[in-house]
């Protein structure tokens, strides 16, 4: 059964009291007991200021709650809270909420405290070239600079934050840029004079790091050891060649997301057979188009699993309309997450002789450490039994899946399986009643989360009774309905 509601901790409920309080700039000769004497100031050095005498680790989980919660988004809590209060010298981590708004002198005022600061995330603000500038010359050991959807934006407030002689460029390793005016100019210039940096998200990445690749080919040869996090974007026309330029330039890629560009073959697939420490490797099927022809299973991605898929922690392979599970069993047994669409044996990279071997070894349970699954379609009930048996798998997303059945359910629990399981998400799962369904939610397990999304036999009755359960038992489950003809549910218990 899911877990009963756990106390809130005094910690909590204090964060979440100070995240309502009104906090005004009062003057320290004001008469308090006469309301009208309150006044509003913008002075973030007013002596009434409880804050600066908190400790730093208070203050950071004060700011994530004000970015992150719901009921601040009122004007009441807009208008009356000053959010510089909380900005102290000692920060490390500042989430700027999107709802506070502040102009150039505000930000020039609390930017002058953040030479300590480490993580900066200003995403969906008005902040302009010029904060950016204050940003290189202040936040002197900046590691995380996020200026997502900044549409103020450009080439020059990149230019003025790395181009200066500062601190920052040797420092910077994460940068979350994607802006509609911050075009490859800008992103070359980040590139090129931030030696440290990890991570640059913005939809030209790629395209400059092919053109350094080339460059740096052409030229002395060097090679960019710093760059870990490569996002191949379906803008464009890729040519040959490019992916294997740009894995020979930053040849410590840890984590690469591919969404599929016209022109890509399987061939160039291969040059990622280098990267022996990859750990995160996903193609993405664009909303745009469904064409799933530029690339392979067999042909494509399995002879690069073979070399390299022991390394691999996340693959996900939504892109390919069939794959085989029992290449990836074999070739990566180490994924903590898996996430496919449709199983076709006749993809596999292995013979007949080798799977009857592989199922005799693997047994119930064909990934150790798997904890995020996602899949369905046309999976026979044994694959999906082994899928299902992973011993510490969290999250489930099943779809469209004939062989869930009530009875396959209840084998999964009745052999001890899913007691870690926390969130689980069942779509156009038609041969699943209640009573299989009774053996997950009422098991010991840590489900807090169940959806039913168009599943014919699961009713809005059905989902009542377990909400009643839930509230009675004092469970902490969360459980979403939708079904055809029938207006969408969400209960929280």
């Amino acid at each position: 059964m899911p877990k009963v509601k756990p106390v809130v901790s005094l910690f909590s409920q204090c964060i979440n009291c100070i995240c309502r309080f009104k906090i005004y700039n009062i003057p320290v000769n004001a008469e308090l007991s006469n309301p009208h004497s309150i006044e509003q100031r913008t002075d973030i050095k007013s002596d009434i200021n409880p804050f600066p005498t908190i400790p730093t680790v208070l203050l950071e989980s004060i700011i994530k709650s004000l970015s992150n919660h719901k009921y601040l988004l009122t004007k009441t809590v807009t208008k009356h809270f000053n959010f510089e209060f909380l900005i102290t010298a000692e920060l490390q981590k500042l989430i700027i909420p999107s709802w506070y708004h502040y102009n150039y002198d505000k930000f020039l005022n609390f930017s002058l405290k953040l030479e300590k600061l480490q993580v900066l995330v200003l995403q969906n603000s008005n902040i302009d070239n010029s904060c950016l500038k204050i940003i290189g010359t202040w936040c002197k050991n900046l590691r995380v600079l996020n200026v997502h959807d900044c549409n103020r934006l450009t080439d020059t407030g990149i230019e003025w934050l790395v181009l200066e002689p500062n601190e920052l460029c040797k420092t910077l390793q994460e940068l979350m840029v994607i802006c509609p005016a911050v075009t490859k100019r800008g992103i070359k210039m980040a590139l090129q004079n931030c030696p440290a940096l990890q991570i640059v998200e913005n939809e030209h990445t790629f395209d400059v790091l092919v053109e350094e690749a080339q460059s740096a080919a052409q030229a002395q040869p060097h090679k960019f050891t710093s760059f870990a996090h490569l996002y191949i974007r379906s803008a464009g026309v890729y040519t040959s060649g490019q992916l294997g330029s740009v894995v020979r330039y930053c040849p410590s890629l840890v984590d690469i997301y591919i969404e599929i560009k016209t022109g890509l073959t399987d061939t160039d697939l291969f040059c990622l057979t280098s990267l022996k420490n990859l750990h995160t490797l996903k193609f993405i099927r664009h909303q745009s188009g469904s064409n799933r022809k530029e690339i392979t299973f067999d042909k494509g991605l399995a002879p690069v699993l073979k070399v390299i898929g022991n390394s691999l922690k996340v693959l996900y392979l939504v892109y390919f309309e069939f794959i085989d599970i029992w290449t990836v069993v074999k070739f990566c047994p180490n994924l903590m997450s898996l996430t496919f669409d449709n199983h076709c044996q006749s993809l596999s990279a292995l013979s007949e002789n080798e799977i009857i071997q592989l199922r005799h070894e693997k047994g119930r349970g064909y990934f150790q450490d798997l904890k995020i699954l996602g899949g369905g379609f046309n999976l026979s009930n044994d694959i999906l039994f082994g899928l299902l048996s992973c011993p510490l798998v969290e999250n489930i997303y099943i779809s469209h899946c004939d062989a869930l059945t009530d009875d396959l359910l209840r084998e999964v629990v009745a052999n001890g399986f899913l007691k870690n399981l926390q969130i689980v998400c069942l779509e156009s799962c038609h041969s699943l009643t209640k009573q299989g369904l009774d053996a997950l939610v009422m098991n010991d397990n840590l489900l807090k989360q169940i959806r039913f999304l168009f599943c014919e036999k699961v009713t809005k009755n059905n989902v009542h009774d377990w909400h009643e359960i839930a509230k009675n038992k004092n469970w902490e489950l969360f459980i979403d309905f939708k079904n055809f003809g029938i207006a969408n549910i969400t209960l929280d218990a």
